[in-house]
């Protein structure tokens, strides 16, 4: 079981961060993953995490392409693949509008935007670019992108590794599951490897009550980007987003059953039956995304986390 692990969504300190990485090799997690929140930078937090491991997969959950131009990104992730001994996954994603029109940054389109930028990290690595050669040779590493809909899926079955979706129902992954293999039919990748992700925020104490409690306060934030409102809708909680755009808080929408069916809440034997939930619809690597319940440290929460894998 390819059991994925990503650092705190909004970054934590170095020393923590090495840490993490230390612990989750320890433990066997499959990879250690850094979300990309600025101050902190995804592909910065996955060389040092290669610094400090020798097995662990390092990669990113996922770094924004409109944040670097995709052959700086292709020379990063070059050279922690060559450093870790090919240890690199590399996630991409849009973010979100709001983030980088904060940022003055046009998405324009970003399905186009997205199967150019993966097209171009290719062609730099394996040298077919007609644009510059960056004559070093190393393995081909994984490329996955960010995705919540079926048209995103498709578009990862055509030109990646794998999906990353987030917040998504097992009946959404199913069809997910579905569009990458549509795209996939007609893909030049054909018959090579697809890795279906999940990410999973995971909220895990004893105490049910202030789990969920925090699950909901940890998840209302996502519930007011359009993106997460989207997939929520497409996971069956439509009538939630359709009170929060209307103006509510969505910290007062959100329901027990809602985050219980899309995050590892509660006792470690529940969590652990929610993540056998989402690999029986089809999950290959699911990834456990830490939030604290009440005062857990960072450490304490990926602590918690391996009890759930190793349970």
């Amino acid at each position: 079981m390819k059991v994925s692990v990503t650092t705190p969504v909004w970054g934590c300190s170095t020393n923590n961060l090495i840490a993490i990485a230390k612990m989750a090799e320890d433990s066997g997690v499959y990879s250690i993953l850094s979300p990309e929140v600025p101050p902190y930078s995804g592909l910065a937090n996955a060389n040092l995490m290669a610094n400090h491991t020798s097995n662990t997969k390092v990669g990113t959950w996922i770094s924004n392409i409109y944040l670097r131009h995709s052959v700086l990104c292709a020379a990063e992730a070059m050279t922690i693949q060559e450093f870790s001994n090919d240890r690199l996954l590399l996630g991409l994603g849009v973010s979100h509008k709001p983030v980088n029109s904060r940022l003055g940054i046009d998405m324009g389109d970003p399905i186009e935007s997205m199967r150019t930028y993966v097209n171009d990290i290719r062609s730099y690595v394996d040298g077919s670019s007609e644009q510059i050669s960056l004559k070093r040779k190393v393995t081909q590493f994984p490329i996955f992108i960010a995705g919540l809909t079926e048209k995103t899926a498709e578009l990862a079955g055509e030109v990646a590794d794998g999906l990353m979706p987030y917040l998504a129902s097992t009946e959404h992954i199913k069809k997910l599951i579905s569009s990458v293999s549509k795209g996939r039919e007609n893909s030049d990748l054909q018959g090579t490897p697809f890795c279906m992700t999940a990410g999973l925020p995971s909220f895990i104490s004893d105490d049910e009550d202030k789990a969920i409690e925090s699950a909901i306060k940890g998840l209302s934030g996502y519930a007011r980007l359009p993106y997460y409102q989207r997939v929520l809708d497409l996971s069956g909680y439509g009538e939630i987003v359709k009170r929060i755009q209307a103006g509510e808080n969505p910290a007062e929408c959100l329901t027990a059953e809602l985050v219980k069916d899309l995050a590892l809440v509660g006792s470690v034997s529940n969590c652990k039956n929610t993540l056998n939930k989402f690999i029986e619809a089809g999950v290959e690597m699911p990834i456990i995304t830490p939030n604290a319940v009440g005062k857990q440290s960072p450490l304490e929460v990926m602590q918690n986390i391996v009890d759930v894998i190793q349970s």
